[in-house]
């Protein structure tokens, strides 16, 4: 029988209490007043204050941000450089250079921050990119510079042209680029006509990788190029030093593999992203950390990558999250839910018609305790294991055996080793 009431979860873990609409619990709640994870709304004599007026009129985008940042309407307390730098994915070194160096030029940039801080059309020294950038009949080209711009105008798009690449047409690479991007943020396979403009589908109709479907969205021959090509991209960012794409959005566990192939040859690449795994800024910039040197392969990374989700409360919700979506084929919604519960050891394991039932899912999470691609999702395996497996079933005891004997993990031996004594890899210290 079905509880008319369901009981609800923050993120947390932390129960909600029945009058509670928001979702977040008062903690949480506060939490995120404090550490904002975009730049908040402000009002229109804002931009009238002296040292930021003066800022704009010297077309310098660093001293505006340093002036945004200490703007009286925040209070005693000042935006931090760490937490501006986190709304753009770059390290608070990287934004005080910005602010203290010479004026930023590219429109990119300038256009990315305008967006980011909300400033308003009219106090800006140039034209924001247009949304979509009409084919040139005459030349039936259009210039890649400005049209990648334009696509890098808001902070979520990802991609950012390389200044050092003359002004050239669009090529059948960018447009792969741009929908393999535009997929992947979407969570989608196809994409419909009217979000692609004119210049990008030009190139798209005559690609071999590239098909219509019948209703005239395009999609790739193959779903997988969508997390080949988005990896490529993000570890080129990671390569350079920069976490910018890779705290645009939460990655996949496709993508995450090969990017950790990349990075297990990449020792720079590591140090990146091990260092933003354990301080980076926002919660997505360090889940996708973590996911990736979980993958690599080696047991030191991989120890430290579940040691750092084991002590982040909030990445390891979305980790935990993620891995319940993909072994139990949940809506990322009703994983969420799961993975809050953890925290209390009281899941409702109600999970659908069919096959959806507590034991199905018991063996679902110890198949996935032979996952040897993903150190961090066995981990997170033995927690939702821990609110679920009655240790009394032979069945399920020995998976958790067989799951000791080849584990090469430390911190994965501790979970299996809670799990047997009916207890959550949470709870060890």
């Amino acid at each position: 029988m079905t509880s008319t009431r369901q009981t609800r979860y923050c993120r947390c873990g932390a129960r909600l209490a029945r009058d509670n609409t928001g979702g977040r619990c008062s903690p949480c709640s506060s939490h995120d007043r404090q550490h904002p994870e975009s730049a908040p709304k402000v009002p229109a004599d804002f931009w009238n204050e002296v040292v930021l007026a003066r800022a704009l009129q010297d077309r310098h985008m660093g001293r505006v941000i340093r002036a945004w940042r200490t703007h009286p309407y925040h209070g005693r307390h000042p935006i931090s450089q760490d937490q501006a730098a986190s709304w753009v994915g770059m390290s608070q070194a990287q934004l005080s250079r910005i602010e203290n160096g010479p004026p930023v030029v590219h429109l990119d940039r300038l256009a990315q921050w305008a967006a980011v801080l909300h400033i308003p059309e009219d106090q800006l020294w140039f034209a924001l990119p247009a949304a979509n950038e009409e084919l040139d009949e005459k030349e039936g080209t259009v210039n890649r510079r400005q049209f990648l711009s334009s696509t890098a105008a808001t902070a979520a798009s990802g991609f950012l042209y390389d200044p050092s690449i003359p002004a050239q047409p669009i090529g059948d690479h960018e447009a792969v680029d741009w929908l393999a991007w535009h997929l992947w943020q979407n969570r989608k396979d196809e994409l419909d006509p009217s979000r692609i403009p004119q210049p990008i589908s030009h190139r798209l109709n005559a690609h071999p990788h590239v098909l219509r479907t019948a209703g005239g969205a395009y999609r790739f021959t193959d779903p997988a190029l969508t997390d080949v090509l988005v990896a490529h991209r993000v570890f080129g960012d990671i390569a350079q030093g920069s976490g910018h794409l890779l705290a645009t959005a939460q990655t996949s566990h496709a993508t995450d593999l090969t990017i950790s192939a990349l990075a297990a040859e990449n020792e720079q690449a590591r140090r990146g992203l091990t260092a933003w795994m354990r301080s980076g800024a926002t919660a997505v910039l360090r889940v996708n950390s973590a996911g990736i040197l979980a993958k690599v392969g080696a047991a030191d990374l991989s120890d430290a990558a579940i040691s750092a989700i084991r002590s982040d409360r909030d990445a390891r919700h979305r980790y935990v999250t993620a891995v319940a979506s993909r072994v139990l084929e949940l809506p990322w919604g009703r994983a969420a839910d799961l993975s809050g519960a953890t925290n209390t050891h009281a899941a409702d394991w109600t999970l659908g018609e069919g096959d959806g039932t507590k034991a199905w899912a018991s063996r679902r999470l110890a198949d996935e305790l032979a996952n040897n691609r993903d150190a961090a999702a066995r981990w997170c395996s033995a927690v939702l294991l821990a609110t679920c497996i009655d240790v009394e079933d032979t069945r399920m005891r020995s998976a958790l055996m067989l799951a000791v004997k080849n584990e090469p993990c430390r911190e994965n031996l501790r979970a299996y080793a809670a799990v047997l004594a009916g207890a959550t890899p949470l709870k060890i210290g």
